[in-house]
């Protein structure tokens, strides 16, 4: 008789801080017995549709002089759009998305035991990425007490100074705050002088409605740093897992390393569209994003003062940051909200327990969703909650 081999999951995998996804009610897609519709205002969901890839390279793998060609492009516009000048060759590299170019750092530069630092709130997968290498997350907190900005004085505590990688989220998702030139300066001063490396993920930049700074447009941020980007959200394009890095060759070459060694793979397609959409930067796409963004910001301030709710957030990033009334756990408020009116949004706590007692409101979900979840809630401004909060 053939037994049946059983094989253990690594103790890493009880570890791993939950996905956004787990934190969404249960009954998220589930109508009720009145069939009334959901209101989806917590999912980001990328508004520019369509295929990227509909030439006939859809299946053809990119080769060397494709990523050259896309590499010389990228420098000239990250030249022209912040002033900053990058060798193509070797201080930029072109991988798949940021969730990959995030675990191909860890995977190249983080040794086992190594102290990774990630912001809290912040995005849980900096954290899986982390342990998934056998590194060690430490998180630094944004509060109010630090103006919804990362404190860099924690670095300099002894925790910061046996850190090996800081991971940043500039501009901030959930709060949608940016550093500016004195903040920066000040982060590449800390970071050079206790040897830790700064990793930010600048996803949304260019959907800021005020001008970014990117960490090498500062003296001594070329020698620091690492800011990764995604060429759907930057340019435009409909979604692909697909992203860049910019950063100090000796980093570019361990990046470089890391995708020989797993066999990482870019279609040909993938490069032709990109260099299409930063050959039309700003495009129409980009211009109706933005707009999209700025017409939900003013419906979902809207929502924010009707419900009674505290808006936190700045205006960097396609979300909005509230604090929920009479200190109701998050979890319990949200699945109140979908229960009540089912008007879905984001627990806090999905980004750390710092987030208990908040909400996060996707900006990608339009006004008119917006305005629908206003007249929905008009009957009532309150919420009982099943633990009588």
């Amino acid at each position: 008789m053939i037994k049946k081999v059983v094989l253990d999951k690594a103790d890493r995998l009880y570890h791993f801080p939950f996905d956004l996804e787990e934190f969404y009610p249960k009954r998220t897609l589930k109508t009720g017995e009145r069939k009334i519709p959901v209101i989806d205002l917590g999912h980001f969901n990328w508004p520019v549709k369509g295929e990227p890839a509909q030439s006939g390279n859809c299946l053809e793998t990119a080769d060397a002089n494709d990523f050259q060609h896309l590499k010389i492009l990228l420098a000239e516009w990250l030249k022209k759009e912040f002033g900053i000048k990058i060798d193509p060759r070797k201080e930029i590299y072109i991988g798949q998305g940021i969730h990959r170019i995030v675990f191909d750092i860890c995977l190249a530069y983080v040794e086992y035991g190594d102290i990774v630092l990630c912001p809290e709130p912040g995005m849980p997968f900096y954290r899986r990425m982390a342990i998934s290498v056998g590194g060690v997350p430490v998180t630094y907190p944004i509060t109010a007490r630090t103006n919804y900005k990362p404190s860099f004085v924690r670095l300099l505590s002894n925790q910061g100074k046996a850190a090996k990688i800081i991971i940043l989220n500039n501009p901030n998702n959930p709060f949608g705050t940016m550093l500016d030139e004195t903040d920066l300066a000040e982060l590449i001063g800390i970071a050079s002088k206790q040897n830790l490396y700064v990793v930010n993920d600048a996803a949304y930049c260019t959907l800021a409605e005020e001008k970014y700074i990117p960490l090498q447009a500062i003296p001594g941020g070329d020698k620091v740093g690492l800011e990764i980007f995604s060429f759907p959200y930057i340019f435009g394009m409909p979604y692909i897992p697909f992203g860049f890095a910019v950063g100090t060759p000796d980093v570019i070459s361990g990046l470089i390393n890391i995708r020989k060694t797993v066999g990482l793979t870019v279609p040909k397609a993938w490069i032709e569209a990109a260099a299409a959409a930063i050959e039309s930067y700003p495009s129409p796409d980009v211009k109706a994003v933005r707009k999209l963004i700025t017409q939900s910001r003013l419906e979902a301030g809207r929502l924010v003062e009707k419900m009674e709710w505290r808006q936190i957030s700045d205006r960097s990033c396609p979300f909005m940051w509230a604090k929920i009334p009479d200190r109701k756990h998050s979890v319990t408020y949200a699945s109140a909200l979908l229960r009540r009116w089912k008007i879905l949004t984001l627990p806090g706590t999905a980004f750390g327990e710092i987030g208990d007692g908040y909400i996060r409101l996707s900006l990608t979900a339009g006004p008119d969703k917006y305005k629908e979840a206003i007249q929905r809630s008009s009957k009532k401004l309150t919420i009982r909650t099943r633990s009588g909060e």
